[in-house]
């Protein structure tokens, strides 16, 4: 007798900026779940970046092209769904269209601890898709670790100035991120500013230390890289940001270094 075919995992929708966080998340639901005993396995159909309606300005963190960029190296589609107020409403709404065009009952992030106090959590309830967060609750250590095991490189795209003084803020801007670099660079402002920021800052910026975009990962079929290291200063009501500007940013062979 012929054993019945394999049930296909869900379906899942990602939501995706092209940080570190979010392509963790995503390689967590699919070829690298073992690292993470409880990660559901999911079958990501479509990558989804909520934006606000109201805002001309593009995210200063994660800007449309390098996101594009990187759903183009990973294969996968991926959608916009514009947000307003009231947003609780308007992410549900978005949700449900997710569902419906998409046939996703899942919807993955890469959120790590509750700063919306609940809010995704409601945006999903009578949606038809239940919220996946394999990073949630995890530690920093935890976190980077994942990170080094699966190989997501990163680089810093934004640093907030009211958390990260602007000279160490300007030797993370465009740099690659390692857990070590990190160290690195809190143990030289110890040094020169008399100040230990080892137990003051979120080393992987959940309390929106600092921003960042992926530049490769085992699942790019390409590397996504950018060149130059101007930054701008992003002065808003809720404090002071510093934002990489490249020159260009481009996908690059992986057998090509950068």
């Amino acid at each position: 007798m012929v054993p019945p075919p394999p049930t296909p995992p869900p379906r899942a929708a990602v939501a995706f900026t092209g940080g570190k966080d979010s392509v963790l998340a995503l390689h967590l639901v699919t070829a690298f779940r073992h690292l993470h005993p409880t990660a559901q396995h999911l079958m990501p159909v479509v990558l989804v970046t909520f934006r606000p309606l109201d805002s001309t300005d593009d995210f200063k963190a994660h800007s449309q092209h390098w996101t594009a960029l990187l759903a183009q190296s990973l294969g996968l589609p991926l959608v916009t769904k514009h947000i307003s107020a009231p947003f609780e409403q308007s992410y549900r709404a978005a949700i449900k269209e997710l569902h419906r065009d998409h046939q996703v009952v899942r919807l993955v992030t890469g959120d790590i601890l509750d700063i919306g106090e609940g809010f995704m959590d409601r945006a999903v309830q009578n949606t038809g898709v239940q919220l996946v967060r394999p990073l949630w609750n995890l530690s920093n250590d935890r976190v980077l670790d994942l990170l080094a095991t699966v190989g997501v490189e990163y680089v810093v795209t934004l640093t907030h100035l009211d958390k990260i003084p602007r000279v160490l803020s300007e030797r993370l801007l465009g740099r690659r991120v390692t857990r070590e670099y990190l160290l690195e660079m809190f143990e030289w402002y110890e040094r020169t500013e008399g100040r230990d920021l080892r137990n003051e800052v979120d080393w992987v910026g959940e309390y929106g230390e600092m921003h960042s975009m992926v530049v490769d990962c085992p699942m790019f079929r390409c590397r996504v890289v950018h060149s130059g290291t101007s930054t701008k200063l992003h002065e808003t009501p809720y404090g002071s940001y510093s934002y990489l500007v490249p020159d260009e940013i481009h996908m690059l062979p992986k057998d090509v270094s950068s």
